[in-house]
């Protein structure tokens, strides 16, 4: 790694899936990054949720805003469903721990839920989601399970009815718990996440979407209706996405036009753009000392922790 420094490389991505299961080895990598940062360092580790004590943690909140990010596989909150997966995962111990990181480390956390696993209904992923939520991770990935040779869950595919799409990546199509169409309900919901929520695009916008809701159930509804709109997951332009959560905020949820207006011009130009979209241009204004701070250096990144200032 000290050779790799030495050539200019600036951003590492570590691919163990169970990094900080070790502990003493994760610390010591990490403090070597942390004795040598020097500006624009970007480090990606895969961690488990329910591992950071405090010399770990320690180390993570020495790293600058922005320095660090964190994917942290939660899967489910269902304890059954982990059980019947063979997953330990200390729930109470998750929670702590993405709040710590979230109020006390300037890291990024890239946290998952997976959907399709055998036993989780369309009720207990919201209920995970929205926990999930309630902690704030700058993203959630909804991933959708996919059949992977010799992985132990495929014990559980005859009881549970689960069939794949015989095409890679050999998504799960429905089990005996999700039907066809609500499951293609899922994946658009996952899809349009991905593009709303955890681009950094709708920071401020996106809590209007559930305000005093379930934020599973009142993004599934958006996502119904931008595909009514739309017809597609793939191929939006940001400002056509963005004049859909215009109109979808305004005249689907009730929000007062102003308060829309000024919180998605806020948002849109939150990466450094500085014209301003034709249906936001009556009644919206954003002054000098209101617009966020160019972050285009880490596109995503930057954006959340733009957003956190």
């Amino acid at each position: 790694m000290q050779e790799l420094l030495h050539r200019g490389a600036l951003r590492f991505k570590f691919v163990d899936r169970t990094f900080n299961l070790n502990v003493d080895s994760a610390c010591a990598v990490l403090r070597f990054f942390l004795e040598r940062h020097r500006p624009g360092m970007f480090l990606h580790f895969e961690m488990i949720a329910d591992r950071f004590p405090e010399g770990l943690r320690g180390l993570i909140g020495g790293f600058p805003a922005g320095a660090l990010q964190l994917e942290i596989g939660v899967q489910t909150f269902n304890s059954e469903v982990a059980t019947r997966i063979g997953r330990r995962q200390d729930n109470v111990r998750v929670e702590e721990n993405l709040r710590f990181l979230r109020e006390h480390t300037g890291v990024h956390i890239h946290a998952d839920l997976i959907v399709g696993l055998p036993g989780e209904t369309v009720e207990s992923l919201g209920d995970g989601f929205d926990r999930l939520i309630a902690l704030h991770p700058q993203e959630i990935q909804a991933g959708i399970l996919k059949r992977l040779r010799g992985a132990p869950i495929a014990r559980h595919d005859g009881t549970f009815e689960t069939k794949y799409s015989p095409h890679a990546p050999y998504e799960i199509m429905q089990n005996r718990d999700i039907d066809f169409p609500t499951m293609q309900r899922l994946r658009r919901f996952a899809r349009y996440w991905d593009l709303v929520g955890n681009s950094g695009n709708f920071i401020d916008t996106l809590p209007m979407i559930w305000t005093n809701e379930s934020p599973f159930r009142s993004f599934l509804a958006f996502s119904d209706w931008i595909f009514t709109q739309v017809g597609r997951c793939h191929g939006i332009a940001l400002t056509r996405l963005t004049e859909l959560m215009y109109r979808y905020l305004t005249e689907e949820a009730g929000q007062p036009i102003e308060e829309t207006s000024k919180m998605i011009l806020r948002d849109y130009q939150r990466g450094g753009r500085s014209d301003t979209p034709a249906f936001l241009r009556v009644g919206s204004s954003v002054s000098k000392s209101d617009k966020p701070r160019d972050s285009s250096d880490l596109p995503r990144q930057g954006r959340f922790a733009a957003g956190s200032m």
